[in-house]
């Protein structure tokens, strides 16, 4: 058999593969349209750009989805192309994100989980959600994941992820450098950008001390579907190589310890969460923190206080570290 897990798998790669044959047409094809032609497909690009990050590479990180070693390998390098970084680094700044679990800054201001939304902020607060998402793309280390995958052994894996996206470029570049300025280079920003969105309200509100609390979770039916359950963030935290169809079930044996007063629940899909990011403060965050978040320029409260849960839901609902060692995709369960 092909798949490790299920054959639910091949949806997310189907959407990655196609995500890699548009751009090698758009690129191919790029002079045969006009400049406002090619840019209405850019929504597309940077849709597919936000799906392959949020749903294939993460879940392909803690549950490689081929029963083949040779054919992980084989989709790590060639999605490297798709995010336009090396796979390596992309699981190398995500297992520290689950290792350190969004964590506070310490006595030097500094925090060990790189994505962490209290990095950038102040006075031991959550960044600003516009320039954690705008500057995030700049902010990724990845001196840290060349001596991270010399330890792991996964030096080798890293040089070829890196040499497919300096080979992708070149081939985009040799097809249309119009299409790398106008639409390649766009697409990977607004793509990061969105990622860090998604990160950041996945998280936001949530308290790094405690597991059980540390991220939001959102249960809306029809996002879940479409979106392999990436919205039991909470419960993926708690037990990182369950495969995403599974998520609901860990949620199910989890409930007494998820049943806490202070844990997110979102009203919207993380993307959306800054509709609802005033309510947030409100009713989770500490009281010395809420004033000084409950007031961001374009941020209006755009949700009243005591709309339901559950109506907000039914808006969509009517949706640990693997490594590369010696050449094989392995995944091990991170303790916290």
């Amino acid at each position: 058999m092909l798949w490790r897990y299920t054959w639910r798998d091949s949806i997310p790669l189907t959407i990655t593969l196609g995500q890699l044959g548009l751009n090698i047409w758009l690129a191919a094809t790029w002079d045969n349209r006009s400049l406002w032609e090619n840019l209405l497909f850019m929504p597309i690009c940077v849709f597919l750009f936000w799906y392959n990050g949020l749903v294939a590479s993460h879940n392909f990180v803690h549950t490689p989805w081929f029963k083949s070693d040779r054919l992980n390998q084989l989709y790590l390098i060639l999605n490297s192309i798709n995010i336009g970084l090396p796979m390596v680094h992309y699981s190398c700044e995500h297992f520290k994100h689950h290792r350190y679990g969004n964590d506070r800054p310490d006595a030097q201001g500094r925090t060990l989980d790189p994505t962490s939304t209290f990095a950038g902020g102040k006075n031991g607060q959550h960044e600003h959600p516009v320039s954690y998402c705008t500057l995030g793309p700049f902010r990724m280390d990845f001196l840290a994941t060349v001596h991270e995958a010399r330890k792991k052994g996964e030096t080798k894996q890293l040089c070829l992820e890196l040499t497919a996206c300096v080979l992708g470029l070149l081939l985009f570049l040799a097809m249309s450098w119009h299409y790398v300025l106008a639409m390649l280079l766009p697409t990977l920003y607004f793509g990061w950008v969105l990622e860090h969105l998604e990160n950041y309200y996945e998280h936001f509100g949530g308290i790094p001390e405690d597991r059980y609390a540390n991220s939001t979770s959102y249960y809306g039916r029809l996002y879940n579907l479409l979106f392999c359950n990436e919205g039991y963030h909470q419960e993926h935290h708690l037990r990182p190589g369950v495969h995403w169809s599974k998520r609901e079930q860990v949620r199910l044996e989890l409930q007494e310890s998820l049943n806490r007063p202070h844990r997110v629940i979102l009203r919207f899909p993380p993307t959306l969460a800054w509709l609802d990011h005033q309510r947030i403060v409100r009713q989770y965050m500490q009281p010395e923190v809420a004033p000084a978040l409950a007031t961001l320029d374009g941020l209006p409260d755009l949700l009243p206080s005591d709309l339901p849960d559950l109506l907000a839901n039914d808006l969509l609902s009517n949706g640990l570290s693997n490594s590369l060692s010696e050449g094989l995709v392995t995944s091990e369960v991170v303790v916290s």
